[in-house]
């Protein structure tokens, strides 16, 4: 699918609700797509006020893709390891200076072996002292779909266990070059006995016209 300034609205997989198209109706002007790759939310739509007045340089697009990640810690599909800590690691209440590695699934529904949309692939470390939270360098690379080949970049700070969270869009490659935004991070699901979790994402990337 080619990105496109809001005039004919495109689809990855299916369309959101009239909810949705509520919501956002009124970004038309500044060129907005909606881009989800599953079904509609399984929780309440993250918004904000921000998001509520943003204003886009003229020929800018604003797309919001919508998709699940499999954080799997345990089992035979684990998909993070540690790869170093610091010398506190081991007596810290929050594990300071504990680094991971990761390489999580993308899919477009919850459940794992729903259609795959891509993987999030980086490194992330305990960093904070005071409360088990994270600083993020991450990577979504999509594999399938209209995005294939394509990459942005997140970072940020988290918070472990904790349902909500917010990371910076600061990058991307492909069909996201100079891609700018935020990602929206929802934990929907905990398995009690592997502490796996899938975690919801809203996507809203801004990206210039191509000249």
């Amino acid at each position: 699918m080619t990105t496109k300034p809001m005039g004919k609205m495109q689809t990855c997989f299916i369309l959101y609700s009239t909810l949705i198209l509520a919501l956002f109706g009124s970004y038309s002007q500044y060129g907005l797509n909606i881009i989800p790759m599953a079904r509609a939310s399984t929780t309440p739509l993250p918004v904000h006020e921000w998001l509520e007045n943003v204003k886009l340089e003229k020929g800018e697009t604003l797309t919001e893709l919508h998709f699940f990640v499999q954080n799997h810690v345990s089992g035979p599909n684990q998909s993070v390891y540690n790869v170093a800590e610091s010398a506190i690691t081991s007596s810290s209440p929050t594990k300071f200076g504990r680094t991971q590695v990761v390489d999580h699934l993308i899919t477009a529904d919850p459940e794992y072996n729903s259609p795959k949309v891509g993987r999030i692939q980086g490194i992330h470390m305990l960093d904070d002292l005071h409360e088990t939270a994270l600083t993020v360098n991450w990577n979504i690379v999509f594999t399938d779909g209209t995005y294939k080949g394509s990459t942005l970049t997140l970072l940020g700070r988290l918070v472990a266990d904790t349902r909500d969270g917010e990371l910076s869009i600061v990058a991307g490659s492909g069909k996201f070059l100079l891609a700018r935004g935020i990602a929206v991070k929802r934990t929907i699901s905990t398995d009690p006995k592997t502490s796996n979790t899938v975690l919801e994402y809203h996507l809203y990337v801004s990206t210039p016209k191509a000249a």
